[in-house]
């Protein structure tokens, strides 16, 4: 059921264009969550590897949980999973070369080295039902698989119990889908490809409905199969239809084969396959370039370890959206100037510009809504308190892409601000869309300056021209 309701859940959304909810989670926050998650997977496979009984959700609790255990190591299958885990990293690194070397041709060699998943799932087998590992070495294997397909039913009708499970339903499908689009992205990069979020959105919606109808519980993409699956070379969707054909045809007629496949083997491919996700030099560089990024990619890998897959995505989630408002609530508005005998006007504090005591111009680098408009009603309130000559300020929109209905009380603020004071507000390089919505309010009637097209206009009108003969010769713009 609460497939069922997720599905629909995400299929509702997705058709609602909400995908865009991975826009909140930043770059560094995707790569530090895979790095985690990967890290986490392969520290969950070493109790097949050890073959030891061992469980937890974190990372501290596994390691606990195997540092325990560890005197029960079973040395065959400890020897099995090291061997396999040697010999697939060796054909992964240098399996195509190495038959390049011997005369097969480039491309026949790079497909029969993605065959060693393959390779090591069918040695293992034969060696664990030829030399009897499960009954004579205690080797834990795969062991009886039930075979057939499910079978398709309606879960319940019971809506007191769908509502019920609404929430966590809600919840559910949108932290599966955060973790799965986390790998996506990462392995789309990868791939030189894209991914569409609202598509994937729907696609997982309907992938949770076939689950819950064929008695399965909610899913989404796996990101140790996803790349287990992109290191053997899977590139398109084909992969994921041979892969389902194959699953089916296994279930129904070869599941006694594979009865003998140590798990160790199958640790061994997941842990080989994770390695590739794991980039702590991205996460060092994020670092260098931006504390604030860094902190929250650290964070969110910290959380991955040690609160589990789950909160270290909701983690990295609420993180991104709390940086990205705290940026937003302090616009970077800025005075600027003009480079003599130019029409480029640029910050006042990083170059040596022409200013006016009678014209300010405040240039405002982000679009204003509600969060931030008291900040730049403040901020014009100091400039006027700073400037006892000032008759006219410009504010210079060039990055201003949107004005809320918020923003535009402020703006009307300001103007009767400066009214009252005995100078006028302008606005210069304002874009046409949000021009338009001014348009719809009374603002226009209401300001007390004008509207310019360029910066350069504004101040041509509004300034008067220097004294060119008491200025130097030489102009350093920098």
């Amino acid at each position: 059921m609460i497939a069922v309701l997720a599905g629909l859940m995400m299929m509702a959304l997705g058709m609602l264009k909400s995908g865009a909810i991975m826009n909140f989670v930043s770059r560094p926050v995707v790569n530090a969550y895979v790095t985690g998650a990967a890290i986490l997977i392969m520290i969950s496979q070493l109790r097949h590897i050890f073959g030891i009984e061992a469980g937890g959700g974190t990372a501290l609790e596994l390691i606990r949980s195997i540092g325990a255990g560890l005197s029960q190591t079973n040395m065959p299958t400890l020897f099995l999973g090291l061997g396999a885990i040697l010999f697939l990293w060796l054909i992964k690194s240098y399996g195509a070369f190495g038959l390049y070397k011997l005369g097969m041709p480039r491309k026949g060699a790079r497909i029969v080295a993605r065959l060693g998943p393959f390779s090591a799932v069918i040695i293992t087998i034969l060696l664990s039902f030829f030399m009897g590992l499960a009954i004579n070495y205690k080797v834990a294997v795969v062991g009886d698989v039930t075979a057939g397909l499910p079978k398709l039913s309606i879960p319940s009708t019971d809506f007191a119990m769908y509502r019920d499970l609404a929430l966590a339903a809600f919840l559910i499908g949108l932290v599966g889908f955060v973790d799965g689009m986390s790998t996506a992205q990462t392995l789309a990069a990868r791939s030189r490809s894209r991914i569409i979020p609202d598509r994937e959105m729907i696609a997982l919606g309907v992938a949770n409905i076939s689950a819950g109808i064929s008695g399965g519980y909610p899913v989404n993409g796996s990101m140790s199969r996803s790349a287990v699956n992109y290191s053997a070379g899977a590139r398109t969707q084909l992969a994921g239809i041979i892969t389902a054909a194959l699953m089916c045809i296994t279930a129904v007629f070869l599941t006694p084969l594979l009865y003998h496949l140590p798990l160790a083997t199958l640790a061994a491919l997941i842990i080989v396959a994770c390695i590739s996700l794991i980039d702590f030099k991205h996460l060092w560089r994020t670092w260098q370039y931006s504390k604030a990024d860094g902190a929250t990619a650290f964070a969110t890998f910290i959380s991955v370890l040690v609160f589990g897959i789950e909160i270290g995505v909701l983690v990295g989630v609420i993180l991104s959206m709390a940086i990205h408002i705290r940026l937003t609530l302090t616009p970077h508005a800025v005075l600027v100037g003009r480079f003599p005998g130019t029409e480029h006007y640029r910050d006042v504090t990083r170059y040596n510009v022409e200013t006016s005591e009678r014209v300010k111009t405040l240039r405002i680098d982000e679009s204003l809504y509600f969060a931030n408009a008291r900040f730049l009603e403040d901020r014009v309130a100091q400039l006027l308190e700073d400037s006892p000559d000032l008759e006219h300020l410009i504010l210079m929109c060039t990055s201003v892409n949107r004005i809320d209905a918020s923003a535009l009380n402020s703006l009307l603020s300001m103007n009767k601000r400066l009214d009252m004071a005995g100078a006028k507000l302008h606005l210069s390089e304002v874009h046409s869309k949000v021009k338009d919505r001014l348009h719809r309010s009374t603002f226009f009637e209401k300001l007390t300056g004008e509207v310019y097209l360029s910066q350069h206009d504004a101040m041509e009108a509004l300034d008067d021209e220097p004294d060119w003969a008491a200025l130097s010769d030489h102009i350093d713009i920098h």
